[in-house]
């Protein structure tokens, strides 16, 4: 009995949200992603079909690498790994292909991470008289990506206290040391990508003598200054914002954003004294505010943040149009760090030229139906927005099937026949099976569909091959109707009828040496056999001899070719 494979792959529409469109968009792009140097990166991708798709990823050096590396491995999930500093700062993308159409993703910002383990300075034993304004406690953290920010520990307690702050450059200052101040310090260096902590030696502040205390209004610490303070980050990260301020009474600390204190919450940590704050998730904003205040007056310092990676474009977009019609489509860009740059591709292919934030087709035809994509970019970003641009003919295109596939089966193999409908609407195309003059049409689930805008494919998966499907006649057979009167209804067919063949690795016998006397016409024969019936090529002195007359004899599995080249 004839066995079939039969595999559903639902049909295409256009409509943008209906799964099984022709047209589709990426339900989630590459994110921006950190890893850990000597960890696997993974990554993902989805779209909005559950279609059969061909992934590929491809690794950038920046947002103007259009080419890149294809990375081995393809699925909607990329492992790439052990990484390394080589891949901090790259970009990968990943593509789909849908039957020819073919979507680009965003670029995805990969970082590598990691933590030193030895401090660049570390803290040092100190004196400072009872009394004093200030004590500092040198620390430099390790290097690290991103860069650590540094903790201190006094006698191995966290240390959060009312009269002292961290500096940007990683130093402990202790304002109005009394007594109480003296102690053993360390410095710990922390990664927000969850690197371990590193602990510095420990310093020793040795208090010791008294000095008269003197009232000092709040005044600025230089060292926000001599570092030139100012935070930058990209869209999404954690960062730590410092605040701290001199002064006798030791000051009140509050960090702003705007007007609004920052309070501790999903998004954002804040110390009990207010001289620190970790905020996360970072998203669009330009500054902080540090104030700080005592009975003798109050000081604002700001801290610039630069926010990279803030670029957005709106997507997934249906244009509609008739032939004739201009089609017009704009990239929607914001939140751009700098001027961006557009790029404008079609089903995956770059088109040249394009190069402005507007792209208009004017005169369209049907063939310019299709994906398109622009993509925005500036040297930290570059996102992309998608068109499913469908142009409608005017003209009825009355349908046309043709069988595309081969005719031999091998027995005991699977078999796919293939057949390509065309027409304007696009067709709905049917496969059939004639036995004994009783044609039964086969189930259109069963069925696997491919479509684009202009024609669609019907593939017929025959599994395992028996005699019995030897001379069996398959119907291909297409239905549209007239745009215009819905009652006109065109139809079209076309057949194959399935051999089903015992495989026979090809042989051949070679024409025999001939001498021939010049001016006289040259034959030569040659002898092939195998099933299915192999072809043949002819070549003279290891060029092919294309053009020349040629009769062909089948019998019992022997294909028999008779060349006759005339003189020259």
């Amino acid at each position: 009995m004839l066995a079939l494979l039969f595999v559903l792959l639902t049909g295409f529409g256009v409509n943008a949200q209906d799964e099984s469109s022709v047209a589709f968009y990426f339900k989630s792009e590459p994110a921006d992603t950190w890893v850990a140097l000597g960890e696997t990166l993974t990554l993902s991708c989805s779209t909005s079909t559950e279609v059969e798709k061909t992934w590929s990823w491809t690794l950038h050096s920046s947002t103007s690498d259009v080419t890149g590396t294809v990375l081995e491995g393809s699925g909607d999930t990329l492992e790439y790994g052990p990484a390394d500093m080589e891949l901090n700062n790259k970009f990968i993308t990943c593509s789909a292909d849908v039957f020819g159409t073919q979507l680009i993703s965003r670029y995805a910002l990969i970082r590598v991470s990691f933590l030193e383990e030895e401090f660049q300075v570390e803290p040092s034993d100190v004196t400072a008289k009872s009394g004093s304004e200030h004590a500092r406690l040198e620390c430099l953290p390790p290097n690290g990506n991103p860069a650590p920010y540094v903790t201190w520990q006094k006698d191995g307690e966290d240390l959060d206290q009312g009269n002292t702050y961290v500096d940007p450059l990683g130093g402990l200052n202790i304002l109005n040391v009394d007594e109480s101040c003296g102690g053993s310090y360390t410095c710990i260096a922390n990664s927000f990508q969850g690197h371990d902590p590193v602990t510095s030696r420990a310093g020793v502040l040795t208090v010791s003598g008294t000095t008269t205390q003197a009232s000092l209004p709040v005044t600025y610490d230089v060292s926000f200054a001599y570092s030139r303070y100012r935070i930058s980050a990209r869209m999404g990260d954690s960062v730590r914002v410092l605040c701290g301020f001199l002064g006798n009474p030791a000051p009140t600390f509050v960090i702003k954003i705007g007007s609004e204190v920052v309070k501790s919450s999903d998004t954002a940590e804040v110390s009990a004294h207010g001289t620190w704050a970790n905020l996360h998730s970072l998203g669009g904003i330009s500054a902080v505010k540090c104030e700080g205040s005592n009975s003798l007056g109050s000081q604002t310092m700001n801290i610039p943040i630069d926010v990279t990676g803030s670029l957005q474009v709106a997507g997934g977009i249906a244009v509609n149009i008739l032939e004739g019609e201009q089609a017009t489509m704009v990239c929607s860009e914001s939140g751009p760090n700098g001027d961006p740059t557009f790029s404008w591709y079609k089903n995956g292919a770059k088109l040249g030229g394009e190069t402005a934030r507007i792209l208009e087709v004017k005169n369209t035809m049907r063939a310019d139906s299709g994906m398109y994509q622009c993509f925005a970019a500036t040297v930290y970003s570059k996102e992309q927005s998608t068109f499913a641009v469908t142009v409608s003919a005017l003209d009825s295109v009355p349908v046309k099937v043709t069988v595309t596939s081969d005719e031999y089966g091998l027995l005991g193999e699977n078999a796919q026949l293939s057949c390509v409908g065309q027409g304007n609407p696009v067709p709905s195309v049917t496969w059939h099976r004639k036995e004994a003059n009783t044609v039964n049409a086969i189930a259109i689930d069963n069925v696997v569909y491919k479509e684009t805008f202009i024609e669609i494919l019907a593939m017929l998966n025959i599994a395992n091959l028996s005699m019995a499907e030897d001379g069996i006649e398959y119907i291909c057979k297409g239905v549209n109707t007239d745009l215009y009167e819905s009652s006109i209804i065109y139809q079209a067919d076309s057949s194959i009828i399935l051999q089903v063949v015992q495989a026979i690795e090809p042989s051949i016998s070679l024409p025999s040496t001939s001498v021939i006397k010049s001016g006289m016409p040259l034959t030569l024969i040659c002898s092939v056999e195998g099933s299915p019936p192999p072809t043949i090529e002819w070549f003279m002195n290891g060029l092919k001899i294309d053009g020349e007359a040629e009769e062909t004899y089948v019998t019992d599995g022997w294909v028999e070719y008779i060349r006759v080249k005339q003189p020259t």
